[in-house]
């Protein structure tokens, strides 16, 4: 089924969401470092897609964190950065948001490769689950938001997850609609990154890519949006696949924002 469709008719069926209020953009100004990146075109569509990401989804604190509307905001906002382009309107198989202050501790058995199972302690930033909840670390969340030149952004790597789940099979593969040759092209073009990975390292990717598919499709969709000229300039098969995908150019808006940052005139001495 055409999840744009769903998507729609799930909200039509739910209510309409509230309007983006524009007070938010000074927060998302202040707090997320590729909102003023946007241009007028692509802040429109944002607009509706955090409105009913805000509206739409099941928000929960856990360990005594203190949920704010602004903690909502920054993190609606950043998911919905990764269907700004896409003929999708939200993440349907989503059941909540669930936000940790800090380091997220998983305590109990679980699978861990191999066939091997694990009882101990697992401390991460985030974590997709299929059909189920996303949960975030916000002190990760934060970090990425404010920094991306670091790379990492744990709402776009979970999200990255969200959208290879689509499909029913986690392999790094998201939905690529019935063209068989865009779908060979990029299993070849993934599949050698991830190689490179594995065996030589790369200097944009981090080694965690390496872990399995799923895990190199939500790290290369980290850099493609943190860190795009690099990843241009490194993995250029890679990035093409991946802005054909997201149908977003971040190389080129970030440097549509340099060129235009460079020309503007800089504040007198005093």
């Amino acid at each position: 089924a055409d999840r744009s469709v769903l998507g729609r008719l799930r909200r039509w069926l739910h209510r309409s969401a509230p309007p983006f209020d524009p007070r938010w953009h000074a927060v998302l100004a202040r707090e997320f470092g590729h909102w003023q990146m946007l241009d007028e075109a692509e802040l429109a569509r944002m607009e509706t897609l955090v409105s009913d990401f805000l509206h739409d989804t099941r928000w929960e604190a856990a360990n005594g964190f203190e949920l704010t509307d602004d903690h909502r905001l920054v993190i609606a906002a950043q998911a919905s950065m990764l269907l700004l382009g896409l003929e999708l309107d939200g993440y349907p198989q989503l059941s909540s948001v669930i936000v940790h202050p800090s380091t997220v501790r998983l305590h109990g058995d679980r699978p861990v490769g191999g066939g091997l199972r694990s009882s101990g302690t697992q401390t991460l930033a985030g974590q997709a689950h299929y059909r189920g909840p996303v949960v975030l670390s916000w002190a990760a969340v934060r970090r990425g938001a404010r920094f991306p030149a670091g790379g990492q952004n744990v709402v776009y790597h979970e999200f990255a997850h969200q959208l290879d789940m689509l499909d029913g099979i986690i392999d790094g593969t998201p939905p690529l609609g019935d063209d068989e040759a865009a779908r060979t092209r990029w299993v070849e073009v993934c599949t050698a990154a991830y190689d490179t990975v594995r065996a030589e390292g790369s200097p944009v990717l981090r080694s965690y890519a390496g872990t399995n598919p799923a895990e190199f499709f939500a790290v290369a969709t980290e850099v493609f949006f943190n860190r795009p000229l690099e990843v241009r300039q490194h993995e250029p098969a890679l990035y093409d696949e991946l802005r054909r995908f997201f149908r977003q150019d971040p190389a080129a808006r970030a440097e549509r924002f340099a060129a235009a940052h460079a020309d503007a005139p800089s504040d007198p001495a005093t």
